[in-house]
């Protein structure tokens, strides 16, 4: 048994099935990517069976939507072929379950199917063995190669091309509504509402704002912060007053904030929960880095804590249009600062958040609170370095590098993001 491997961006999937066409191959052709596995079966260069574990490509989900053959048929179909040792296909032909006709026009369509998907896979591995199972081997469908190839190819450059076309209509229809404010914004969640209202007055206790927080899993969250390793305190916080006592006001609203947003979208939820987990580390962060400075750390923490609050938003509104991921993650990467800051301003928060957002990726572009924005964009960039050094080497004009221990903080980041992603994930 000969075994041909090697790389996908050496040789491409169409070079290997002309290959294998061309030099009427017999033999069974696998292809990896991260967790997706293909196998296409080939007898004398012509494609007679097709395997996929991507959704969307399996010969059973195919069949049963095609001919209306329930699922324990067919896993009753595969067990009497395998045991009589008969290929699936030709025993579905052979006991009149399907017409050969009807199952020619199926495995067409798994394969282009399964082809089209492939053919994008510009990375990945291949593997063509010279052996082909039982249950397959002289099955009674037989398609081109090559037929099969041109079809799929046509295929996947209309949908491609279409893709494209769509893609940038949406993006400048996007960008246009991001630039002239037209923007379906959330309204201010309830409970921040109401803790907002109570702190308006001028006389409100304490128990009144404890007494707005009745969501359970909010409430342990804020104790989890408070008792987080990062605030570093010699007694445990057990109970929500001495909670809110403890982080204040300002910091209440923010978690409240980014406890609401972690829901807001529930079919981004782990994307969300990804960002408002950096989010919180970053908090943490730029709280350590004011610290250091004998700064406003509260203030530095809650700026932290909502510098991204624009690509949960964002998340939610582009969940509206067909776009490729890379395509999405362009339009997050490039507009959730401007996105965030309309929020914040449509929110009323102050202006240290707003500049906050807005200029997190630009510091030098803040006015009112240049000191503020860079501990923010400090700790931005250091989430997401390995090493001190990776900071880059940024001419600060509202901090002093000298007063803060950048070495000891990026020790701690794998551990804060550990924290952090157990209380964002807390339910």
């Amino acid at each position: 048994m000969r075994t041909i491997h090697g790389n996908l961006s050496l040789m491409s999937v169409m070079d290997i099935i002309q290959w294998a066409d061309n030099s009427k191959r017999s033999g069974t052709l696998i292809l990896f990517q991260d967790d997706h596995q293909k196998k296409i079966y080939f007898q004398d260069g012509q494609i007679i069976f097709v395997w996929s574990d991507c959704q969307g490509e399996r010969i059973a989900d195919f069949l049963q939507f095609e001919t209306l053959i329930s699922q324990q048929k067919l896993h009753e179909v595969l067990s009497d072929s395998e045991m009589l040792g008969l290929p699936f296909i030709g025993y579905l032909y052979s006991e009149g379950i399907v017409s050969l006709s009807r199952l020619e026009e199926i495995l067409r369509l798994v394969a282009q199917a399964a082809l089209i998907n492939a053919l994008s896979w510009e990375t990945g591995l291949f593997e063509f063995i010279d052996e082909l199972p039982g249950f397959v081997l002289n099955g009674p469908v037989r398609l081109s190669s090559t037929q099969l190839l041109l079809e799929s190819l046509q295929k996947f450059d209309e949908t491609h091309q279409n893709s494209r076309v769509d893609s940038d209509r949406i993006v400048v229809e996007i960008v246009r509504n991001i630039e002239h404010g037209n923007l379906d914004l959330p309204p201010i969640p309830d409970i921040m509402q109401r803790i907002v209202s109570k702190m308006d007055s001028p006389n409100v206790s304490i128990d009144e704002i404890v007494e707005c927080i009745t969501d359970q899993i909010l409430a342990a969250k804020i104790l989890k912060i408070c008792n987080s390793p990062f605030y570093r305190r010699s007694g445990k916080v057990t109970t929500l007053k001495d909670a809110v006592l403890f982080i204040g006001f300002k910091s209440l609203i923010s978690i409240v904030t980014v406890h609401s947003l972690s829901s807001f979208s529930p079919r981004n939820t782990v994307e969300i929960r990804k960002v408002l987990q950096h989010c919180l580390v970053c908090g943490m962060i730029a709280r350590q880095i004011a610290q250091d400075m004998r700064g406003d750390y509260e203030r530095a923490f809650i700026c932290g804590l909502l510098h991204d609050i624009g690509k949960t938003v964002m998340l939610d509104m582009l969940s509206d249009y067909l776009l490729e991921d890379d395509v999405r993650q362009k339009l997050i990467d490039g507009h959730h600062a401007e996105i965030g800051y309309l929020l914040a301003r449509k929110w009323n928060f102050d202006e240290a958040i707003q500049e906050s957002i807005r200029f997190h990726h630009e510091p030098e572009r803040a006015v009112m609170h240049r000191g503020l924005v860079e501990m923010v964009y400090l700790s931005n960039i250091m989430t997401y370095s390995s090493q001190a050094g990776d900071t880059p080497g940024v001419s600060f004009a509202g901090i002093d590098l000298k007063q803060i221990n950048v070495a000891e903080l990026m020790e701690r980041v794998d551990g804060l993001d550990e924290v952090a992603g157990d209380i964002i994930n807390s339910d």
